[in-house]
């Protein structure tokens, strides 16, 4: 296969040759080539569990490879951890947060390199001063002072941007940086990587998303089965063929089609005055109905992932929630799934899994009224549904005995939803579903949503990708400063629409 570019080897920076990967049994990486040049952005692209992220551990340090090898400005190297990484002028941003929590915004920006104005003295104030400097740069509205583990995911995520920029790398490489942002932090990135790339940074682009894709990168190099499968000038390429050549198919209609029309009558799921004061959440009422999709939109900050922990029962509410008219308890993530709403997280590694416990121990984690009678475990019995459930829902491992922490993040992902969807619940509350994930397995989940509201359940969709709240809901409520101040129907279910009302907490004229 060759390159869409003719390659001038005074150009590249960063050449992979032969770069071989496993994890066990499991194949992660086979006999990788791949050049990245000067002042371009390559974004590598494919399903989860391809290889694009133990790519970018490879060239990170993280991880080593079993054969093959890594040439940088010509030169063989040996990237055993991240600090021969870093003296190479690599930088990592992980889709994985590494922030120290209990330290604060600034102390995570120049950490390891902390501002020092004797041996062994730290500059304080120049720390500070630099981090606001820094901050201001990646348009970042913190606190220097923060303490991090205070801070929402999103800023936590920018603050991670921060802090690799703040080295001024020659090898940038981001790894899903934009999953846990919103629109607009992601849009302030994308133009911090179009003047990386002029700067003559050597960007690498670890992505799902298109519109970023097209948007940012020159070339995209897809993986398949960890192996590259196409390199492809996104100049003359489509979205079409980039997504053909990762699933190896077509994947027809993306969203799938409503085949019911809901009874708003025949409530399922009901929300009165339910509200957490302590963390921005003012009352809120809703009802959702049997069959029901309904989305949530709003900017970080706007009260909707508070919402759905407080659907959840992760944190403790004011107000009422009913599941077909009987009552369910607040701050009681076991009640209320005992009540009937499955909830999936907006961060399946702090909340949604246990990351070194086994693919079967977190499959059964929602199970334990079916595989436990009389207070003993039926193993038998809870290594069938496992089984079924690997198979049913496409969960790519090599046993489901490896730990869950090993996983790529769309298979992690598929074994907290397909954990949930086994049960058949009345209500479901899904927030960012579909974050750092392919499109294949995108439209996987996507199908399995409409199946669910297909037979009766209620959905809530909690999401900072408007395009999938416009594909699948059928009614949208944006969320602004805690409280809900829109609601779309129908043909009024707009990316402007939503955008506007997320911004300016109003709703916008809508035409009769």
């Amino acid at each position: 296969m060759t390159s869409p570019h003719p390659i001038d080897p005074h150009d590249v920076v960063v050449h992979l040759d032969g770069i071989a990967k496993r994890f066990g049994n499991a194949v992660a990486l086979e006999n990788v080539s791949l050049s990245f040049r000067r002042g371009t952005v390559t974004a590598l692209t494919g399903e989860n569990g391809s290889g694009k992220s133990t790519i970018a551990k490879i060239i990170g340090g993280l991880i080593s490879p079993d054969s093959g090898q890594i040439v940088i400005d010509g030169e063989s190297c040996r990237l055993n951890d991240p600090n021969a990484a870093r003296r190479q002028g690599i930088a990592l941003i992980s889709q994985e947060l590494t922030l120290a929590a209990d330290l604060t915004v600034a102390e995570n920006i120049f950490m390891g390199r902390l501002p020092a104005r004797a041996p062994a003295v730290v500059s304080w104030r120049r720390m500070r001063s630099e981090a606001v400097t820094v901050l201001e740069m990646c348009g970042i509205d913190a606190d220097p002072r923060a303490r991090v583990g205070d801070l929402p995911i999103e800023t936590q995520q920018q603050i991670e941007i921060a802090r690799a920029l703040s080295t001024h790398p020659s090898v940038l490489i981001l790894d899903e940086a934009t999953s846990s942002l919103s629109e607009k932090a992601a849009d302030r990135l994308l133009e911090l990587v179009e003047a990386q790339r002029r700067a003559g940074t050597t960007v690498v682009m670890i992505t799902h998303r298109m519109n970023e894709i097209f948007r940012a990168a020159d070339t995209a190099a897809v993986l398949r089965d960890g192996c590259i499968v196409a390199e492809l000038d996104v100049a003359t390429t489509t979205e079409d063929e980039i997504v053909r050549q990762m699933v190896g198919r077509e994947l027809g209609d993306y969203y799938g089609q409503r085949t019911h029309t809901a009874d708003p009558n025949d409530v399922v799921l009901g929300v009165k005055a339910v509200s957490v004061e302590s963390k921005g959440l003012r009352p809120v009422d809703f009802a959702v109905a049997r069959g029901e999709i309904l989305g949530v939109a709003g900017l970080a900050g706007s009260g909707k992932e508070v919402l759905g922990h407080a659907l959840g029962g992760a944190v403790v509410a004011d107000g009422e929630i009913w599941v077909d008219g009987e009552s369910v308890p607040s701050g009681r993530p076991d009640k209320v799934l005992d009540g009937g709403i499955g909830f999936v997280p907006e961060d399946r590694k702090a909340m949604g899994l246990m990351l070194n416990r086994s693919v079967a121990e977190n499959f059964a984690l929602a199970w334990r009224s079916r595989i436990f009678r009389k207070g003993l475990r039926r193993s038998a019995l809870e290594s069938r549904y496992v089984t079924e459930a690997v198979s049913r829902f496409d969960v790519r491992t090599a046993s489901a005995r490896l730990a869950v922490g090993l996983l790529s993040g769309g298979n992690q992902q598929k074994i907290i939803i397909g954990r949930l969807f086994e049960l058949t619940l009345p209500v479901y509350v899904m927030s960012e579903p579909t974050r750092g994930i392919d499109v294949g397995a995108r439209s996987s989940i996507y199908r399995m949503l409409r199946e669910q509201a297909a037979r009766g359940a209620a959905i809530v969709i909690i999401s900072s990708e408007l395009n999938e709240l416009c594909g699948m809901c059928d009614r949208v409520l944006t969320m602004h400063q805690g409280d809900v101040v829109a609601e779309f129907i129908g043909q009024e279910i707009t990316e402007d629409n939503i955008n506007t009302a997320m911004v300016t907490g109003r709703a916008p004229l809508l035409q009769s």
